[in-house]
């Protein structure tokens, strides 16, 4: 390893353990740096040779990083743990895979799967089952919700929540907690490529096209069966377990459309020349705005069939028909 290569690992890991120690200490802004914490990482690879290897290398002095900065007795071998097998483990994967130029969607969707594998199979390991580990995020959401709740009071405001719909609450997120760590682990690793692939100079130095054009992108036309799959589960299926997978299922695929949806908004966006203020008013709305963001998933699911930005060439048949119109 020469030198300009042991400063680069050197500063790519420190600002990765920075970063990744900041999630827990500093509100809002914390948690953001957490998510990108493997974008240094990433950054210093970009374009070398060896790239997961490098990748790899630098990881490993994070976590050692986060030992020290954690406290070696206390907090920080837990934190170089979590960090390994979750943010770590990513940026190797995301690493591996832009140096085999694969496409942004393999490599968020493999990404995801590995630190959901990983993650489940640590968390067991650490509680012995999935009913302790529900009883444990049972737990722990109700005494978050509680202690909000007296924070509020303390501050004067008072929480209009009974005790039981927070109950009710706290369920709902436990039957979707699989669906919600998988949209988490994409969400970070689509964030993370986002940041490179504009850091980096696009494709000068990542050496292929990760990202196009996303106004016009479209989820495969397969996934439909996917989603028709589990909304049949979601009626039909006799056992709660299997119904919960397919509610699971459904909700991370209807994601997927609503991703299509907001690219048909943006191609329209750009159709419209509408300003940028006005576009990211408008995309505000629709995350907060439950109807709105039905009704664009809803248009992500039916752009298979209606092609609402015409991407699709004419079949032969639409052809031959307009022939007798």
């Amino acid at each position: 390893m020469t030198r300009r290569d042991l400063i680069g690992t050197l500063r790519a890991a420190i600002a990765a353990a920075v970063m990744f120690l900041a999630g827990p200490i500093l509100p809002v802004i914390g948690g953001l740096a957490m998510l990108l914490s493997p974008t240094p990482v990433l950054v210093y690879a970009a374009g070398e040779s060896r790239m997961a290897m490098r990748a790899a290398i630098a990881a490993a002095v994070a976590a050692g990083l986060i030992v020290v900065g954690g406290g070696p007795a206390t907090y920080g071998p837990a934190a170089a743990g979590i960090y390994l097998m979750t943010f770590g483990l990513a940026t190797v994967v995301m690493a591996a895979m832009l140096e085999r130029r694969q496409s942004f969607e393999m490599i968020v969707l493999v990404a995801t799967v590995v630190i959901l594998a990983a993650g489940a199979a640590a968390v067991l390991a650490t509680v012995g089952s999935p009913a302790t580990l529900a009883d444990v995020m049972r737990a722990d959401l109700l005494n978050g919700m509680a202690r909000g709740q007296k924070f509020y009071q303390a501050i004067g405001l008072q929480s209009g929540v009974p005790p039981e719909t927070r109950v009710a609450i706290v369920d709902g997120t436990l039957r979707l907690a699989p669906a919600l760590a998988a949209l988490s682990a994409a969400t970070a690793a689509l964030l993370n490529l986002g940041v490179v692939w504009r850091y980096t100079g696009r494709e000068r130095r990542i050496g292929y096209v990760l990202f196009g054009d996303l106004a016009r992108w479209s989820a495969p036309e397969w996934l439909i069966w996917a989603l028709v799959a589990a909304g049949f589960g979601l009626l039909f299926i006799p056992g709660e377990q299997l119904r919960l997978i397919a509610l699971n299922l459904f909700v991370v695929v209807a994601a997927i459309y609503f991703c299509q949806g907001l690219a048909i908004m943006s191609f329209y966006f750009k159709v419209l020349a509408m300003p940028a203020l006005a576009r990211g008013l408008i995309y505000f709305v629709t995350m907060v705005q439950p109807v709105l963001a039905a009704l664009v998933c809803a248009v992500g699911v039916f752009d298979l069939w209606i092609d609402f930005r015409r991407l699709k060439p004419p079949s032969r048949e639409a052809r031959n028909l307009g022939d007798y119109l």
